[in-house]
């Protein structure tokens, strides 16, 4: 884990911020003891919309009878 005292902070926040940007969690030091860890926000797995499972939903009518695996397999993959 890389390390930053408070009085770098202040002149190298674009490299901490960087540094988060990449995923990697930094300690933060005043007067050096350990003051903090500083880490990044876990991305959530976004879905996109062109996602076949996504779009899935269309396919649903209460009235209907149930899909088959095959047709499932065709809305989802293709074919």
């Amino acid at each position: 884990m890389k390390t930053i005292s408070t009085s770098e902070l202040r002149s190298k926040t674009g490299s901490l911020v960087r540094a988060l940007e990449n995923g990697k969690p930094v300690g933060l030091t005043h007067r050096g003891h350990r003051l903090a860890s500083i880490f990044p926000v876990r991305r959530t797995n976004t879905i996109s919309a062109n996602d076949p499972l996504y779009r899935f939903h269309r396919h649903a009518n209460a009235k209907a009878r149930p899909l088959s695996d095959r047709e499932m397999d065709r809305i989802i993959y293709g074919g």
